[in-house]
């Protein structure tokens, strides 16, 4: 059989093999986005907790302050009861007053922070939902891809045989090319001839509508065995039966 011919034939199952495999492949990449989400939501899980700890600490050592602050006005309050003169006590009584407005902004700040811990903990409750919902995308996504791994398993088999059989026949180097095209273009590593106009001898490449040479129709006409390619986008050109048919001269 022709190279062309022969090509055309790992062609048309390399391109069913492909589509199996990008059944497969989409859910693949889906089940992957899934899991990424779920990653983003447990480290944005994990950062929130970080955060109420620290504001959890902070409100710790505010209410030591405030307790230290509450000894020390219990202590001055017993010496001003003690106080044996005017000067004594208004010395005590003013720094009691000081302290108190100490406690009034330590007070505050901790409020801050207790308003910072239910923020968080609310922003909390709705990392949760979101993980929980994603997590059951995540596990339809799983059964999704099994289901298409399992579908498609003994016919992508059969199919890969049948390929591994047409690549067989393929000479090395041409096999090598024609998979390097198919890997840039999806599969589509070859591309029919379109006839334009055959008294004006204009002609086309179907996949990139490139108006393709006279040589390049003769050359093809006279040996199936030559590979010609586009000189646009690089595909291995070929002539369908009734194209062929078309510019085969006609007996006399």
């Amino acid at each position: 059989m022709p190279l062309i011919d022969n090509l055309l034939t790992l062609y048309t199952v390399d391109r069913q093999v492909r589509s199996l495999r990008s059944r497969v492949e989409s859910a693949e990449i889906y089940l992957k986005v899934q899991i990424r989400q779920l990653d983003e939501l447990a480290l944005e899980q994990s950062e929130n907790q970080q955060q109420q700890k620290q504001h959890q600490s902070n409100i710790a050592n505010l209410e030591t302050e405030i307790g230290s602050i509450d000894s020390r006005i219990s202590h001055l309050r017993d010496e001003l009861k003690l106080a044996v003169n005017d000067k004594q006590y208004s010395a005590l009584l003013a720094e009691v007053n000081t302290i108190k407005e100490h406690r009034k902004a330590f007070e505050q700040d901790e409020l801050a922070e207790m308003s910072a811990v239910e923020v968080l903990e609310n922003f909390a409750k709705d990392i949760s939902t979101r993980l929980e919902e994603r997590d059951k995308v995540k596990d339809l996504a799983a059964k999704d891809l099994k289901t298409h791994e399992s579908e498609i398993a003994e016919q992508l088999s059969e199919l890969q045989e049948e390929r591994s059989a047409a690549a067989a026949v393929i000479p090395e180097d041409v096999l090598s090319d024609f998979d390097d095209i198919a890997d840039d273009y999806e599969g589509e590593s070859m591309a029919a001839i379109e006839i334009i106009d055959k008294k004006r001898k204009e002609y086309s490449c179907t996949s990139c509508s490139l108006h393709l040479p006279l040589e390049t129709i003769t050359t093809l006409m006279g040996n199936k065995d030559t590979i010609v390619k586009c000189g646009s986008c690089d595909r291995i050109l070929y002539l369908e039966a009734a194209s062929r048919e078309a510019l085969t001269p006609a007996e006399k």
